[in-house]
């Protein structure tokens, strides 16, 4: 056999190998596990690998690019620079516990969109990540009250309507808190709208967890929500309340109320020195809330066994 003869044979011997490798990779990619919420929406066709999204020409997906391709119900969470440590505890938990969810996460500056689009060592889940089509926010940790603070949590009403009005249930869940079961198993099919409460006595309903489902008088009222929050002082909570209350919605949107000691506040969690494991109920969730900073909310998660990032 000449040398030529052997060079080709290399040669096309190479090429077989790279296309065996290409045809795996796309295989592999194919079949990445789908993110779907149970009990609620049949399995979904989306697919998302969170390691390759980021493209390497530095463009940025935002929300109305891509929610004509999602499937409901979504679950939406948001994230900016100063809370990530936050959010990832919340993915670690979902990751933990093996609950499968179509999770979009809009993130209010580029560098939580990097983060995230760039995978975080040790989790596994899928996730799509967009860019806020709306102003970016501040990048650092936000204090309650402040005017960034009121700037972050605001937005998220618009992206509720968005989804809402692309025909989508959606559930937004806050980066301060941790599951710890499928929180879906909990929600009645007939409600148009599931919301936390922060009280075991009375009413005071938390958006940090709220499920919307995609119907016109819930359109409406996110209408009237929307227009409202120029006048809240504190964030989004307060119009909420305010506009939920009013006859006309009381009479047309079914509402159910979560139970507190199962969809669990801050205030709630504190109120008993029994480990969550071993609390009857046993908690869907705990919401790090009624405490003011970042180091003090991981505080609260690490001493109650409720952080799940791994070390190092």
């Amino acid at each position: 056999m000449t040398k030529d003869n052997q060079k080709g044979r290399a040669v096309m011997f190479a090429l077989f190998v790279l296309s065996c490798i290409s045809l795996e990779l796309l295989h592999a990619l194919d079949s990445w596990p789908t993110a779907t919420a149970s009990q609620v929406a049949p399995k979904s066709n989306f697919r998302y690998h969170p390691l390759i999204h980021w493209m390497d020409n530095g463009s940025f997906l935002t929300l109305p690019e891509v929610v004509s391709s999602l499937e409901s119900p979504v679950v939406m969470m948001t994230a900016n620079r100063g809370f990530l440590d936050l959010l990832h505890n919340l993915l670690f938990s979902i990751q933990r516990f093996h609950l499968r969810m179509n999770l979009v996460i809009v993130c209010e500056d580029k560098s939580s969109y990097r983060n995230l689009s760039n995978g975080v060592r040790g989790l596994s889940i899928p996730y799509l990540v967009v860019l806020t089509h709306l102003n970016e926010s501040v990048r650092n940790a936000t204090r309650y009250g402040s005017a960034n603070y009121l700037d972050l949590v605001q937005k998220r009403v618009s992206y509720l309507k968005l989804f809402v009005e692309s025909g989508l249930d959606v559930l937004y869940i806050d980066a301060d808190i941790v599951l710890l079961g499928d929180p879906f198993r909990h929600f009645e099919k007939k409600a148009d709208l599931i919301v936390a409460n922060e009280y075991r006595k009375g009413n005071n309903f938390c958006t940090c967890f709220l499920f919307l489902r995609a119907k016109r008088i819930v359109r409406t009222f996110l209408d009237e929500w929307l227009g409202a929050l120029p006048n809240d002082t504190r964030g989004n909570q307060k119009t909420f309340n305010k506009v939920i209350r009013r006859d006309d919605f009381k009479k047309k949107i079914t509402k159910q109320v979560l139970p507190a000691n199962v969809f669990v506040s801050g205030m709630t969690f504190r109120e008993s020195t029994t480990p969550w494991r071993k609390r009857k109920p046993q908690p869907a969730l705990v919401h790090a809330n009624w405490m003011i900073g970042r180091e003090n909310k991981r505080g609260m998660f690490k001493q109650a066994g409720l952080w799940f990032v791994p070390k190092g």
